[in-house]
């Protein structure tokens, strides 16, 4: 298994850093298997069932460092504008300091407040698909501070990019038919690329017609 670190800052490809991160990335991919089984038995299937709907071992995995800089007029703009995150599961290392994570509830922005030595977990859009919309992707964006930066860490733990992703087949019953047509991730992330940013619009607008 491969596994791509994205860095937005320099002093992390340092030797001293890199033996950090790589083993810290081998940690939360433990972590994210023992959940996707957890979320496999929640769902009446096999513990295996979603590792393997990812690809098994081959899955696709990156992590990404952000830094937000303190804004004097942070309600003229956005951190990162509403989305949900297109992959399978993101496991999120806050700054516990300063909030800025906001998850969408009904019509309202609710600010996450991180609870120290804790990760914050994103359902994404694929979990969705092969839930047959029994779990939910989390609609998100993240807004500055004026007077305090943040910097927060994120994983994502995504499919193999060319395995289809489709309902399973033990979720479809006559009352309640697959909501999806398969996808491959790496087409839905060209999907996604040719929309921008629209909330939870993209993985809704892959609806199978009726």
């Amino acid at each position: 298994m491969k596994i791509l670190f994205v860095f937005n800052f320099c002093f992390f490809f340092f030797g001293w850093c890199r033996e950090v991160i790589d083993e810290y990335g081998k940690e939360v991919v433990k972590l994210c298997e023992r959940l996707l089984r957890v979320l496999s038995l929640n769902l009446g299937l096999k513990e295996e069932f979603l590792q393997n709907a990812f690809g098994g071992k081959e899955i696709g995995a990156c992590m990404r460092v952000n830094f937000y800089p303190k804004c004097p007029q942070p309600e003229l703009t956005l951190g990162l504008s509403s989305h949900s995150d297109p992959g399978g599961m993101t496991l999120l290392l806050p700054e516990h300091q300063v909030t800025g994570l906001q998850v969408r509830k009904a019509n309202s922005w609710i600010t996450v407040k991180p609870a120290p030595h804790a990760f914050i977990v994103n359902i994404g859009d694929q979990i969705q698909v092969l839930s047959n919309a029994m779990y939910k992707s989390v609609e998100h964006r993240v807004v500055v501070n004026s007077g305090k930066e943040r910097i927060s860490m994120a994983f994502f733990y995504n499919p193999k990019s060319d395995i289809p992703i489709e309902p399973a087949k033990e979720l479809v019953t006559p009352d309640r038919p697959p909501l999806y047509l398969p996808m491959t991730f790496d087409q839905y992330r060209l999907f996604i690329r040719t929309r921008g940013p629209q909330g939870k619009s993209q993985v809704d607008s892959l609806k199978s017609p009726r």
